[in-house]
């Protein structure tokens, strides 16, 4: 059976549950759920210590999104690395250092869609922010270790994806992509025979519907010196906020292959 888990910019809650269940094979609540930890000032959807009970009870660990979405292209190079202390010092003050000493939280880079030009990822910025995950936060005499990945567009983020393997073919660190591509339960908002254009406010499939696809993002092709770097393809996230239009439940599918690397870098909350 596949792993399949939720993300929300919203704090994790009952009602997210409940719509989530609608989707799940016999109701099933989300394997992970997916928060941000933002890296600027801006502390909008940040994740929120009080959510640990709640998800605690539940059993359900928290997958570390990391949000600068405008902020990681060229003009914030210099910026990166403290990005990146921001990030992490998110999750430390959201769970604890004592708790996160034996885990290696896994923090994906949000990279959003290339069709503006502030949301392309820099090779440079890439470069300075993966580095210093990689190191880890020191508090307290003790360092919190991280690792590096990026969430990305299939189709739109063709430069993104070129940035980022120009820099891991440099010698960045990345453990893997977790592409965004939505799907919808009938995509012709009819029954199967209607061809009609695809209504994209119909729901996703259910999750026994769901089969894992190992398409890789869109890219142009690589310059000469920069190979394909092939990183892998960690999770798929096939359907944006659920219930369209103007929900918030993320749905997401986890590569058979990487169930548990994926799942080791998710953080399960300290009991209360």
């Amino acid at each position: 059976m596949a792993i399949f888990g939720i993300d929300t910019s919203q704090p994790a809650s009952q009602s997210a549950i409940t719509l989530a269940a609608q989707r799940l094979v016999g109701g099933d609540t989300p394997k992970f759920w997916g928060r941000y930890f933002n890296g600027t000032d801006d502390m909008s959807y940040q994740y929120k210590p009080s959510e640990n009970a709640f998800l605690r009870g539940l059993g359900i660990p928290v997958l570390c999104l990391a949000r600068q979405m405008k902020f990681v292209g060229d003009a914030y190079v210099s910026v990166a690395a403290d990005h990146a202390k921001k990030n992490m010092q998110g999750v430390i003050d959201a769970f604890g250092k004592q708790h996160l000493l034996n885990i290696v939280p896994r923090l994906y880079l949000d990279v959003e869609a290339d069709d503006h030009d502030y949301y392309v990822l820099s090779q440079a910025y890439y470069k300075n922010w993966s580095a210093s995950i990689a190191a880890g936060l020191t508090v307290g005499g003790h360092t919190v270790l991280f690792r590096p990945s990026v969430y990305l567009n299939l189709r739109n983020s063709r430069k993104s994806v070129l940035a980022l393997n120009a820099a891991c073919a440099a010698g960045a660190v990345c453990d893997g992509v977790w592409p965004a591509h939505y799907v919808h339960e009938n995509p012709a908002g009819g029954p199967p025979e209607d061809t009609t254009p695809a209504n994209e406010n119909t729901p996703p499939p259910t999750s026994d519907h769901m089969t894992w696809s190992d398409e890789a993002p869109a890219h142009d092709p690589f310059p000469p010196g920069q190979p394909d770097q092939h990183l892998p393809k960690l999770g798929w996230q096939y359907f944006g906020d659920y219930p369209k239009p103007g929900g918030d439940v993320d749905f997401n599918m986890v590569n058979p292959a990487y169930e548990t690397l994926v799942m080791k870098g998710t953080v399960m909350p300290p009991s209360p």
